[in-house]
């Protein structure tokens, strides 16, 4: 367990199904901020295509997962409404 004043208190921890540590990173900030782009989810809707599409790096997928709380990225219901930050931002605040 992890306690409160931990250093790895405020990272995300990835765990598979029996508890093996997998991995983990810091968390971005996901306060909603002017500049956020909303995107209503069709079918065929991926996230590394929208990551692609608004970011420009389809390898900036999990930050729409953190920003929407997504837990299994290949489970997006058709009409599921998705917050997503400026390319600007997660240039110039997410990924220094």
């Amino acid at each position: 367990m992890i306690g409160r004043d931990s250093r790895y208190a405020r990272c995300v921890l990835y765990r598979d199904s029996d508890g093996t540590s997998l991995g983990m990173r810091q968390r971005i900030d996901t306060t909603p901020r002017y500049d956020d782009r909303l995107h209503t989810v069709v079918e065929g809707d991926r996230l590394d295509l929208l990551a692609h599409r608004y970011l420009g790096d389809a390898r900036l997928w999990w930050i729409i997962c953190d920003y929407n709380d997504i837990f299994f990225p290949l489970e997006l219901d058709p009409g599921l409404a998705l917050r997503i930050p400026s390319r600007e931002h997660v240039q110039m605040r997410l990924l220094d």
